[in-house]
């Protein structure tokens, strides 16, 4: 009974927690580009993401949007990211219980995967799927070499090469994302019995250097398709040459947001309070677990808490830290927001064994817990991502629907500045960010809009123009102005 509960909240809890942000209908920043350069301009995506390394990415992508078409069809690549979150959460599930976790605590960490705000960012973007596939992909990495790695011999040798071909497939996906393969890696290093044929070092040496040969084979072969002159190589690839600054980013940016977990930071530092909050109770809960097994003085208990505390956040953010690009959001930490997972829930099992709590009130209240959680997804997810998004949209929709395009169209858009949001809250390019606030953003929504109104082509004779800017355009130099700072009236009081 507890095995099929556990499964069915793993499997529906994420859908409830999305469906609306799944079905709304909205496109998110890079999608209205996308739908369109996937038709009119077929490789161009591929060669974009392929740029910064990441070429399988863009042909996903692109084989994608062009099936997709519209933007009222974009729900169903997010529904993808959805269902691959899902059996992700599934998936690590059943890999925790079967190393020695908690069948319900697993769960615990499966769901919480499912619903951290990475996972609300990759949701609320229809671009996101093929990120979540790396995700999976990391996983089954991990299984493949964990399954054989404790036999040997010929068995052991194909695990380690099969791991090492999945970790490089997802490394030409999104690279980032093939660092998830740490969060399985340290469960299964917390609870080890040390009964094991292999030593702890020898066991998570092995898997750590078949990650980064995965890693490093992907980077090479995207270095010969540069050198080769297939793909340009972008700006962005370039590595790190100032490591103090960057540590001092790392501690400022991408490890209090992992820290705080589900509470999401703001760049205005609106609900800065539960941020903090958040943060300070799960540094604490960190501490207190620790120093808990300083005072059992247990050595192993140490040394295991002292390599997932001090060495693999560092692993965990390997890819950011190396290269030049500092790039502080969500959809770059979730191999480091899974670590905390592990060790919140870890280092929760513990005190809560020495404060002799029963294991059924330990349950409730991880029940609790987890639709907050749930709640707090949602909102996040749709009212910071798809609600304000789909105002956007309706807005430019809506005047698209009243235009006259029987003769030349002069179409000016009036971009709003970032103030002139729905929302309340806004962190980066992610959450509460607004499309139509760039030229290139309210532009291609607008061409988004056109093409969702005549599928095939434009009526015979007809044709437009578009430009944008922040300020109202000069009398007569547009035949339809579209002022998109009308969001400022939707914005709740």
């Amino acid at each position: 009974m507890r095995t099929r509960i556990c499964l069915y909240v793993l499997l529906l809890l994420p859908l409830a927690v999305y469906w609306q942000t799944v079905f709304t209908e909205y496109g998110f920043r890079d999608d209205y580009g996308f739908l369109r350069q996937s038709h009119e301009e077929p490789g161009k995506l591929v060669k974009l993401t392929a740029s910064v390394g990441r070429p399988l990415y863009g042909a996903l992508l692109e084989s994608t949007y062009a099936a997709t078409g519209q933007v009222d069809q974009l729900p169903w690549m997010r529904l993808t990211t959805v269902l691959l979150l899902t059996v992700l959460g599934v998936v690590l599930w059943r890999q925790l219980y079967n190393s020695g976790w908690n069948e319900v605590e697993s769960a615990a960490i499966g769901l919480g995967v499912a619903l951290l705000p990475s996972s609300q960012f990759l949701v609320g973007s229809a671009a996101g799927w093929p990120q979540a596939l790396t995700l999976l992909l990391s996983m089954a990495g991990f299984s493949a070499i964990e399954t054989e790695i404790e036999r040997g011999g010929m068995k052991r040798l194909v695990a380690l090469v099969g791991g090492c071909m999945i970790y490089t497939a997802a490394g030409l996906v999104y690279q980032s994302n093939v660092l998830f393969a740490l969060v399985p890696l340290a469960a299964v290093y917390l609870v080890r019995t040390g009964r094991e044929p292999l030593s702890d070092f020898k066991w998570g040496g092995i898997h750590v250097a078949m990650m980064l040969t995965g890693l490093a084979l992907s980077y090479l072969l995207v270095h010969s398709l540069f050198t080769n002159g297939v793909f340009e190589a972008s700006a962005r690839m370039h590595f790190e040459t100032n490591p103090f600054t960057k540590l001092v980013w790392f501690f400022a940016h991408p490890l209090p947001n992992a820290m705080a977990l589900f509470a999401i930071a703001d760049d205005n530092f609106t609900g800065v309070v539960i941020y903090v909050f958040s943060l300070l109770i799960i540094l604490s809960l960190l501490v207190f677990a620790y120093r808990r097994s300083l005072k059992l003085a247990d050595e192993i208990a140490i040394k295991r808490w002292k390599v997932c505390l001090f060495a693999l956040p560092f692993l965990t953010q390997v890819i950011s830290l190396v290269a030049a690009e500092r790039s502080a959001g969500y959809r770059v930490i979730f191999a480091l927001a899974g670590l905390v997972l592990v060790l919140l829930v870890y280092a929760s099992h513990g005190l809560l064994e020495d404060w002799k709590i029963k294991p059924r009130l330990h349950y409730v209240s991880l029940g609790i817990i987890f639709l907050g959680v749930a709640f707090t997804a949602n909102r996040h997810s749709y009212g910071l991502m798809a609600e304000p998004q789909a105002h956007e949209w309706e807005i430019m929709k809506e005047d698209v629907l009243r235009a006259n395009f029987d003769k030349g169209l002069r179409v000016y858009v009036i971009t709003p500045a970032v103030d002139e949001r729905t929302t309340k809250r806004v962190y980066r390019d992610e959450f509460g960010s607004v499309t139509s606030i760039t030229d290139a953003g309210a532009q291609e929504m607008f061409k988004a809009a056109v093409r969702q109104r005549f599928p095939g082509k434009l009526p015979a004779g007809s044709s437009y123009k578009v430009t944008s800017g922040r300020t109202e355009p000069d009398s007569g130099i547009a035949d339809l102005v579209i002022d998109m700072r009308k969001l400022k009236s939707l914005r709740a009081p």
